[in-house]
């Protein structure tokens, strides 16, 4: 048997020595944990150290540089602290995840755990469906405004307009000018935008927005509301969230450690948005209007406000949630009461300096618009002239806080539904954890005793391997912080007997070449060459359907793709080139009359 080159031993010692230190991070207790972001006002350690250990003590604590990290011996106390900040009404973020309390050491070289999916920590998972009837309705009235145009620009009469639920219908009064009409609108429709359909006889001509529009409006909004959606869960509260698409009309939310899903079902779902609208008329003109059921001052509509009286507003929308580039929640210098601070941008500020320049002493509202739903929520007379930077007062915390995520983060292109919602307690995860550990155990156990039996030192060898590959994927999902689910644990059980059965081939052609008569090195040397092959060719074919599965699959199937990826990889090196090293260091340069296979 020729030597074994020595780079490679150096290659192995190398691979093993860093699955060892990055797989290091995952074996250390974790602990449910609240981290609490810095910023210039906020409250100082003694004060949050006395909110929180209200009625929980912490196991640890530890300040960083940007922030303050809390530790719990459970998640229950996890929850009760986190209650207590947000009835203190703080305006410091504050965030769940799971926390390990590692050394500097593994920090220094950037070494983490992996991060755990939401069937193996408990949390809660959305399905949200893009509501097709409003994107149709929207395209309906766009293609109507644009046909109307499109007509009084050349000069074309019609006699009647009527919109319906799927279409809408144009009459005219004379055959020329139905023509004329539909000419003109079929040589606008170059792209296909609507379908056109006649009757001559009745000078009627019906438009509906074509599949194609819709189709198109349907993949637009989902990847704008993914945006949006990703923006929105990194504001909640809770670390590592997945937000992935799900066919043609579907967004997967999952937020692993939340267990209250009531308020992340609010924020998910908004198409919340804000306008600042003038006033109009005086208390009594309201409420007359509100008698009287319809707006008695020209250009104002009628709302509510939020102790239900009435309010007249102007029809203009001085500015609207487009124009706002950002907002924090904080408290109001002069009253001390929670505030939402909204900076605008330069449009936005330009609209507001000259609507409050010439208004001095006018009242302002601020109107909250969800769907259908208007509500004012705040009325201020404009003292003095402002533009870019304000705030809006009259809310309690937990609003402020979830109408600054809605404006930082925008409102959805479409309205979204909640079509499925499913939460997983933390106990279950554990569980599932426990359960998928269990398998690997069992699996890894009665593989190694089989092996041994029927290899005898060789099936030694091979578990040695085994467990270095075990090692190998586990430092190779923390250093691509992959998530690791219930599934991927699936993967790598199914990789615990895909690894050993490219060791059961290549021992096998040992022992064939033994029995033709061939020394113990030459068979060794033999075997490893000749069955590297057929182990390659079973490996490839098998890691293309993984690829496929891991870029086309999403959840449970990508999670499993993920773990199967690497765990094909790690086996090839570990049965190939890990065994390789070992049975070298035993029989390299020995005359053994006999293998111990």
């Amino acid at each position: 048997m020729s030597a074994y080159p020595k780079w490679k031993y150096i290659l192995v010692l190398l691979v093993l020595s860093l699955s060892i230190v990055y797989s290091m991070p995952n074996f250390y207790t974790s602990y449910p944990s609240i981290e609490i972001q810095k910023s210039q006002n906020s409250t100082n350690i003694s004060e949050l150290n006395k909110i929180i250990s209200t009625n929980v003590i912490p196991v640890s604590s530890e300040e960083k540089t940007d922030k303050m990290i809390y530790r719990f011996s459970s998640i229950d106390d996890q929850l009760k602290a986190y209650n207590n900040l947000e009835t203190a009404n703080l305006a410091d973020e504050f965030t769940l995840f799971t926390d390990r309390e590692l050394p500097e050491f593994f920090e220094t070289i950037n070494a983490n755990p992996m991060f755990l999916g939401l069937d193996l920590k408990g949390g809660v998972h959305f399905l949200l469906q893009v509501d097709e009837d409003n994107i149709k309705k929207n395209l309906l009235r766009e293609n109507e405004a644009d046909i109307k145009k499109l007509l009084i620009k050349d000069r074309i009469r019609f006699s009647l307009s009527e919109r319906k639920d799927k279409n809408f219908s144009l009459i005219f009064n004379d055959n020329d000018a139905y023509t004329r009409a539909f000419e003109l609108i079929e040589n606008a429709n170059l792209s296909g935008d609507y379908e056109i359909s006649s009757e001559k006889s009745n000078l009627l001509i019906k438009l509906a927005p074509s599949q194609k529009a819709i189709d198109y409006d349907v993949k637009s909004s989902v990847t704008k509301n993914m945006t949006i959606l990703r923006n929105r869960v990194n504001e909640i509260g809770v670390s590592q969230p997945i937000v992935q698409r799900q066919g043609k009309n579907r967004i997967i939310v999952q937020l692993p450690g939340l267990q209250d899903s009531t308020r992340a079902k609010n924020i998910l779902g908004s198409t919340a948005t804000l306008e600042f609208r003038l006033t109009k008329g005086t208390p009594e003109d309201w409420y007359a209007s509100k008698l009287s059921g319809s707006p008695l001052i020209s250009s104002s509509k009628l709302y509510k406000q939020s102790n239900g009286d009435p309010v007249l507003l102007s029809r203009k929308v001085i500015v609207s949630g487009g124009e706002i580039r950002n907002a924090n929640t904080g408290f109001d210098s002069t009253t001390n009461s929670p505030a939402v601070f909204v900076r605008l941008t330069d449009y936005g500020a330009s609209n507001m300096l000259n609507t409050t320049q010439s208004n001095i002493g006018k009242r302002m509202a601020v109107v909250f618009v969800e769907k259908d739903n208007e509500k004012v929520i705040n009325i201020a007379v404009i003292r003095e002239a402002f533009s870019q930077s304000f705030q809006i007062t009259g809310l309690d915390m937990n609003e402020a806080k979830d109408l600054a995520i809605l404006l930082r983060s925008g409102a959805l292109q479409a309205p979204m539904e909640i079509v499925e919602e499913r939460t997983v307690g933390p106990s279950l995860g554990k569980d599932n954890i426990v359960s998928g550990q269990n398998s690997m155990y069992l699996g890894l156990f009665l593989v190694a005793i089989f092996m041994f039996f029927y290899y005898r030192t060789f099936g030694v060898v091979a578990v040695v391997a085994l467990l270095a590959n075990i090692l190998i994927i586990i430092s190779l999902l923390s250093i691509f912080q992959a998530t690791l689910t219930l599934s991927g644990i699936a993967g790598i059980v199914l990789t615990v007997g895909m690894a050993v059965d490219a060791n059961v081939l290549i021992f096998e052609r040992i022992r064939e070449e033994i029995a033709n008569g061939n020394t113990p090195n030459t068979s060794i040397y033999s075997g490893y060459k000749k069955a590297f092959s057929t182990i390659s060719d079973a490996n490839i074919t098998t890691l293309i359907a993984a690829i496929c599965l891991l870029t086309i699959g999403t959840g449970a199937v990508k999670g499993f793709a993920v773990t199967l990826v690497i765990g094909i990889l790690s086996s090839m090196f570990t049965s190939i080139v890990g065994t390789r090293a070992l049975v070298s260091l035993i029989y390299e340069n020995k005359k053994s009359e006999r293998l111990s296979i």
